[in-house]
């Protein structure tokens, strides 16, 4: 299928771009002298020029962040389906170093395209693990809280995304999954050991209060899962958990 190429003109001479490799190297060319004016002229084809996620990663790289900016926005609706995929949008912010551009591409995605991106709590985790300051709080906010609980099924799924959070975000989760929630998803030791792994001390008291003394016996139902608990509890965590079934020790 031919491609389409559409003029730019610089400095008094035209050249044809059709594709993101083509406008790369006009950027390079450039040496950033003239990128914006080589974006504004192409701004209505940018998303077809781009052809996918390759091409959308290849030219932010060679973009300011303020031109990558108007990039995204350029973009616009269309840049879900430029992105893909979610681990090509996971590559694309590991890229990334300015909160701002990262803003933008959540805000410009927004939770409908979020949501068309991201399937599994592990894709959401791989996400939030390269975003800076307060945007991986809003990714969450975007996602929404449906769509956080569609992904959300297992101890495993909770505890890969709570890895990728601070505190304040593991809180955020937490109350929007709701608690009683999170508990219901503990169901053995095991999976205990590893929502209380990815949590502080505080936060671990609280889903701890969620759970009744005879929850937790029958949780922690077998000595193998006794100790798999046990050995990655961090002492604060341990000292709750002793309390709350009223032992001393581990014995």
């Amino acid at each position: 299928m031919p491609v389409t190429r559409y003029p730019v003109t610089i400095d008094g001479a035209t050249t044809h771009i059709g594709a993101a490799g083509e406008l790369a190297i006009a950027l390079d060319v450039l040496q950033g002298q003239r990128d914006r004016k080589v974006l504004e002229q192409l701004r209505l084809y940018l998303a077809d020029i781009m052809g996918g996620p390759h091409g959308f990663a290849r030219t932010l790289t060679s973009l300011s962040p303020d031109d990558q900016i108007f990039l995204i926005e350029a973009i616009g609706a269309r840049l879900a389906g430029v992105i893909r995929e979610a681990r090509f949008l996971r590559d694309i912010f590991a890229t990334m170093a300015v909160v701002a551009v990262e803003q933008k591409m959540l805000a410009t995605l927004g939770g409908a395209g979020l949501r068309a991106l991201i399937h599994t709590a592990e894709e959401l985790s791989e996400i939030l693990e390269w975003l800076y300051g307060e945007c991986d709080q809003q990714a969450i906010e975007l996602i929404g809280t449906p769509h956080l609980r569609n992904i959300v099924r297992h101890a495993s799924d909770l505890a890969v995304v709570l890895h990728a959070l601070d505190a304040n975000g593991q809180r955020d989760v937490l109350d929007r999954l709701g608690w009683a929630r999170v508990a219901e998803l503990v169901r053995d030791g095991v999976d205990l050991a590893l929502i209380l792994r990815a949590l502080p001390a505080e936060l671990s008291a609280q889903l701890l209060g969620e759970l009744t003394r005879e929850r937790l016996l029958a949780l922690i139902g077998n000595a193998r899962d006794w100790e798999y608990l046990w050995r990655r509890l961090e002492p604060a965590e341990a000292k709750l958990l002793a309390e709350k079934l009223g032992a001393t020790d581990a014995a």
